[in-house]
């Protein structure tokens, strides 16, 4: 007599069988990955992801095909066909085939689920990590990868700025990520790859995890020397930057910090460099709105979309991917010695060929180590052969410099990608402190020079003025610069 079943016929049907199955599996895979989350020293981003978001969808379609299976074997038997039948599976221990069948079955799988396990937990390693973000793939993510590598910020995961805690941005940058990835595999992205301001994390979220702007700051010391294009004695400049905020100071440049106000903005473009519209709003709620001239808002306010309340990342937009210009690098290069200041011209010659436009990076490198030697052996042949282990070791280091900024394949330089902190090759602070910016009651957004910084030293090198009360600001080689933006004549490259 066969033995009764514990469930109804219909339920014994291979959909049925399947669903359990699954459901059964990702049971057990869950069970294992939330003891891996509740056991481990930090958070692992993916490893949520994988455990609290992509996992459960399967556990409860594997539920769902169960009694799916029963209602179609049921339909089935009703239409008049026969029901489905399973062959009753029968281990005799004392049958020494079946013995070793169950044997070589149990060990295989004990060892094939441990292999999962362990290969599933070094999967959500190499996901979480730097390498998974800056190298899969490679020519997208090449500038910023490279760029992240000589960052601040270069031993801080990509996860943590990108995605951080919570389920809600788990699932908002996986999204996101896929949308890429499809784009990456049908070849339609562009480039440069445009920052997503709009799609960041808000920076309470990341920044303040490790950095803390209720603490105070004095002043920090800025020494620079430019080396001048025209040649001569290098212009040296040394100031105390007014750092400011923390404490309820409302001076300096972390004045912007929302200590004494909280300031709002709104910009006509999607990179935030055009800012015609700013709100002060202090502690009692009296509102001072300063419009620019030309605003498309000097007759009614943006609409709230389009209003911004200002944070770090509004000033420190490139903490971590810079791209920088061709002055800065080559000053830096020359004053450490990586590039001999006494060849002639090398300080123009190097921003020219860092400037230039090029296809790839292999055209780039070659293009620049020709033109620098088919202009020293033409213009100073002397010199070339005189000291040409300066020159060879001058332009390594160009095409270094150039590696390390300039992104030719994917369109990414330093004035595609402008970095916001301070004015020189990019508008940085003047998009607002420019002096134009006025509100009805005719206040005005000052551009004085001494709110955030004191010029202490400056001249060129040897000869230097000095003043710890303060200099006005002189210009090395212009008399007539008053009145204009350092972006009025300054891109950062030739």
């Amino acid at each position: 007599m066969p033995k009764p079943k514990k469930f109804s016929a219909y339920f014994y049907n291979p959909l049925t069988y399947f669903g359990v199955y699954l459901a059964l599996l990702v049971f057990i895979s869950e069970c294992f990955l939330f003891a891996i989350d509740l056991s481990a020293h930090g958070r692992n981003l993916y490893l949520g992801l994988l455990t609290y978001i992509f996992l459960p969808p399967f556990l409860i379609l594997g539920l769902l095909l169960i009694p799916a299976g029963a209602f179609w074997e049921k339909r089935r038997v009703a239409a008049g066909k026969s029901a489905s039948e399973f062959r009753t599976l029968r281990i005799d221990l004392a049958v020494p085939q079946h013995r070793n069948m169950l044997f070589v079955f149990t060990v295989g799988t004990v060892i094939l689920v441990m292999m999962t396990f362990a290969g599933l937990y070094k999967s959500f390693q190499y996901t979480e990590s730097v390498e998974f973000c800056g190298t899969l793939c490679h020519k997208l993510m090449n500038p910023e990868y490279t760029a992240y590598l000589q960052s601040p910020h270069a031993k801080v995961k990509c996860v943590e700025c990108h995605i951080g805690a919570g389920a809600d941005w788990y699932l908002h940058s996986k999204l996101a990520g896929a949308r890429q990835v499809v784009k990456a595999a049908t070849n339609t992205y562009k480039s440069p790859i445009e920052t997503p301001v709009r799609d960041l994390r808000p920076a309470q979220d990341i920044c303040l995890e490790c950095h803390s702007p209720g603490k105070k700051f004095s002043t920090y010391d800025f020494n620079r020397t430019y080396f001048l294009t025209g040649g001569g004695e290098p212009w040296k400049i040394r100031m105390q930057l007014n750092v400011g905020g923390g404490g309820g100071q409302s001076h300096g440049v972390h004045a912007h910090m929302n200590v004494d106000n909280d300031i709002y903005y709104a910009a006509e473009d999607d990179k935030r460099q055009k800012i015609t519209w700013v709100k002060s709003v202090d502690k009692a709620g009296r509102e001072t709105v300063y419009v620019a001239p030309g605003s498309k808002w000097a007759e009614a306010p943006p609409e709230p979309s389009r209003i911004r309340k200002m944070d770090c990342i509004d000033c420190h937009n490139r903490p971590t991917h810079r791209f920088r210009a061709p002055y800065r690098v080559i000053n830096e290069a020359m004053e450490s010695g990586a590039i001999d200041p006494a060849i002639p011209d090398v300080k123009q010659k190097a921003m020219e060929v860092l400037s230039g436009q090029y296809e790839t990076d292999g055209q780039a490198l070659s293009a620049i180590e020709k033109s620098l030697r088919d202009y020293y052996k033409e213009k100073h042949s002397d010199y070339y052969g005189a000291h040409s282990a300066e020159l060879d070791k001058a332009i390594g280091t160009i095409r270094e410099l150039y590696s390390h900024n300039m992104f030719p394949e994917m369109k990414v330089r330093w004035d595609t990608h402008p970095d916001n902190i301070g004015h020189f090759a990019a508008p940085g602070c003047f998009r607002c402190h420019d002096g134009e910016h006025k509100s009805v009651e005719e206040k005005v957004i000052s551009q004085d020079c001494r709110a955030c910084h004191r010029i202490v030293e400056q001249g060129p090198a040897g000869q230097t003025e000095k003043n710890p009360d303060g200099l006005e600001f002189k210009h090395p080689t212009d008399d007539e610069w008053q009145g204009a933006s350092c972006t009025d004549c300054h891109t950062g490259g030739a």
